[in-house]
């Protein structure tokens, strides 16, 4: 069974740094686009994400668009849909999307919103 922990993601510029570095706090293997390629494209992004294996997590609706759409190569995409006002909830759910559904990342473009987990497979 796939377990989170054992999963590499990639977080977009625009996603959350507090997030992410909470996420790595609790032993996650995460990358932040910021920090290693600051201002690439999308597009770069997702190349990166791809040669590293690693699953995007993002706000960023376009995404879900290169992912699916345009059928850009991606491990996984998963996609924020919480206002960044409503810090603790966006945790909480990244988080629940982690530990109920690890195996259900791969291959997958995830919507979480505040009530539901939406997967699409790439």
């Amino acid at each position: 069974m796939q377990k989170a922990l054992d999963l590499h993601f990639l977080a977009d510029e625009g996603f959350s740094f507090q997030i992410t570095s909470l996420l790595r706090e609790k032993g996650y293997n995460v990358k932040w686009i910021g920090e290693i390629s600051p201002g690439v494209s999308d597009r770069v992004v997702c190349d990166i994400a791809e040669k590293d294996q690693r699953i995007i997590l993002t706000d960023d609706k376009d995404f879900g668009e290169l992912a699916v759409r345009y059928k850009l190569k991606a491990v996984g995409v998963v996609l924020l849909r919480i206002s960044a006002s409503l810090k603790v909830l966006r945790l909480k759910r990244v988080l629940e999307l982690l530990e109920k559904f690890p195996g259900k990342l791969k291959g997958y473009m995830v919507v979480i919103d505040s009530e539901k987990f939406r997967f699409r497979k790439l």
